[in-house]
């Protein structure tokens, strides 16, 4: 519980690289120089290597096995899937932090980014507010479509995140879940 935003925006972006190399090529290059991210955030790198190198595991995965089955696999696998969220959870905070200036100004009066950070967005089963979702696909370069639907509304609305390029990851949220969606033509 909690999760869930993170670990459908990890397979289902991983997903769209499969087969795409220059896009897999510019993410890899990206997910490398995270490391730099996380440690001038103040990250110690041990604090950080076991959850990096396990989602750079699974990137190199995409990239020499390239099957929908193996990336399935990895997600599957509790230890992999939580280290996948811990480093994308890690990112977001680290990202939060090195643009806290204007960052500042989403928090709520009396919190500062580095509270915020430890309380709300490193710690596993902490739900993905907007703001977490804004930071993350915009440390990652990943355009993201969510479709909100609450219980009291008929309505579906959606909102595009990261949204100078044509997005290719859709999601639903419901009931404070996040599902992938699949579009289609």
């Amino acid at each position: 519980y909690g999760n869930c935003f993170y670990r459908a925006l990890g397979y289902s972006y991983l997903e769209t690289l499969l087969g795409n190399h220059r896009e897999l090529s510019r993410f890899k290059d990206l997910v490398l120089q995270s490391q730099n991210e996380l440690t001038s955030a103040g990250f110690q790198e041990h604090e950080f290597r076991n959850v990096f190198n396990t989602f750079f595991s699974v990137i190199q995965l995409v990239e020499n096995n390239g099957s929908v089955s193996s990336l399935l696999k990895a997600f599957n696998d509790q230890s992999c899937s939580d280290s996948i969220v811990q480093f994308l959870r890690l990112l977001t905070a680290a990202y939060l932090m090195n643009r806290a200036e204007f960052f500042q100004q989403f928090m709520e009066e009396g919190f500062n980014i580095k509270d915020f950070c430890a309380q709300e967005v490193v710690p596993m089963a902490k739900e993905c507010d907007h703001l977490q979702i804004m930071v993350l696909t915009q440390a990652l370069a990943v355009p993201l479509q969510v479709e909100y639907v609450d219980d009291t509304d008929t309505a579906v609305n959606h909102h595009r995140f990261h949204e100078e390029m044509p997005s290719v990851v859709f999601m639903l949220f419901r009931r404070h879940h996040y599902n992938i969606l699949y579009y289609t033509n």
